[in-house]
C-alpha cells in the first residue's frame, strides 16, 4: 500500500501527519486548511534520492520534497475524493498546486489524474507541468484512461516540447512515439526555426522512433548541427530508425565528430549495417 511505502521516508514527520489526518477525518472541511500548511510544518527540502517504486509509482525521489511526500501520505490516509483534490487545486496558489501535482504521482490513477493533466496542458507555468508529468511514470500509467487517449497524450508531449522539458524526465514516455506526434513536433520545430528559436532536442529522438515525411532529412541535418545535444539526439534518432539508405551520412559524419559519445553511437550504428 502507498501509505506503508511512504512511512520509512517520512521519519519524524509521521506523528505530525497522523495528527493532521485525524483532524481531517473528524472534519473534512479542515483539509483545505491543513493542506497549505504542510511545507511550513514538514519542510521543503528533498530528503531522498534515486528512482524508487512506491505503491506502483516509479519516481525519482530527489525531485520530491518532504512536504510533497507528506501530502501524498495525508491525502491517501484520509481517502481524499477527486472532488476534494480538484478543489485543492482550484483554490491553491502556485506552490500549493505544485505540491498537489507532485503528490498526485502516488495516488490511484483515474478521472482526476486526467483532469489535472488537462489543467497543466493548458498552462505555461513550467513548475506545474514539471510537477505533474516529470520525474515519474505517471504519464504512461495514465495512457488509455478515458479522456487520455493518444491524441490527448500527444498534446501534452507537445506542451513538454514547447516548454523545453527533457523527455527523459517523463519515464517511459518515449514508448508513446507515433507518426502524428512526429508531425506535430516537426511543425513546431519549423515554427521555432523560422523565429530564430531553439528546437526541443528530443524532437530528433522521437521522430527517429516514429518517422513521418521529412523526418529522415531532419535527422541527417541534425548530425551537422552546432549544438552537441542536438547531434546526440539526431544520432540516437538515426540509431532508432536504422534506415540503410542513411548510413552513408552517418559514415561521412563519424570521422569529423569531436564528441566521443556521439561518435560511439554512430560507430555502433555503422557496425549494425548489413
Amino acid at each position: 500500500m502507498l501509505t506503508s511505502a511512504l512511512v520509512p521516508l517520512l521519519g519524524d514527520a509521521l506523528p505530525i501527519l497522523s495528527a493532521l489526518a485525524a483532524e481531517v477525518q473528524a472534519d473534512r472541511t479542515r483539509l483545505p486548511v491543513v493542506f497549505p500548511g504542510l511545507p511550513r510544518k514538514l519542510g521543503r527540502e528533498a530528503t531522498h534520492t534515486g528512482r524508487n517504486n512506491l505503491g506502483g509509482a516509479l519516481v525519482d525521489l530527489g525531485a520530491f520534497r518532504r512536504c510533497d511526500l507528506g501530502a501524498a501520505w495525508l491525502l491517501a490516509s484520509v481517502a481524499a475524493t477527486d472532488a476534494e483534490l480538484l478543489d485543492l487545486y482550484a483554490h491553491g496558489d502556485i506552490e500549493e498546486r505544485a505540491m498537489l501535482l507532485r503528490a498526485n504521482h502516488f495516488l490511484p490513477v483515474g478521472p482526476r489524474t486526467v483532469q489535472l493533466f488537462g489543467e497543466v496542458q493548458r498552462t505555461n507555468i513550467v513548475l506545474h507541468l514539471e510537477a505533474a508529468a516529470c520525474d515519474g511514470d505517471l504519464f504512461v500509467r495514465t495512457l488509455g484512461q478515458p479522456g487520455f487517449d493518444a491524441t490527448t497524450a500527444n498534446k501534452l508531449l507537445l506542451k513538454v516540447a514547447f516548454l523545453d522539458l527533457p523527455l527523459a524526465r517523463l519515464y517511459g514516455a518515449a514508448s508513446h512515439a507515433n507518426v502524428e506526434l512526429s508531425r506535430m513536433l516537426q511543425d513546431l520545430a519549423t515554427e521555432r526555426e523560422a523565429a530564430g528559436r531553439a528546437v526541443w532536442r528530443d524532437t530528433w529522438r522521437l521522430i527517429g522512433m516514429a518517422p513521418c515525411p521529412g523526418s529522415r532529412a531532419r535527422l541527417v541535418g541534425g548530425l551537422e548541427h552546432g549544438d552537441d545535444g542536438v547531434r546526440l539526439a539526431a544520432a540516437e534518432g538515426l540509431a532508432a530508425l536504422r534506415a540503410p539508405e542513411l548510413l552513408a551520412f552517418a559514415r561521412e559524419r563519424v570521422g569529423r565528430e569531436p564528441r566521443a559519445p556521439i561518435a560511439a553511437i554512430l560507430n555502433r550504428l555503422l557496425g549494425q549495417a548489413p
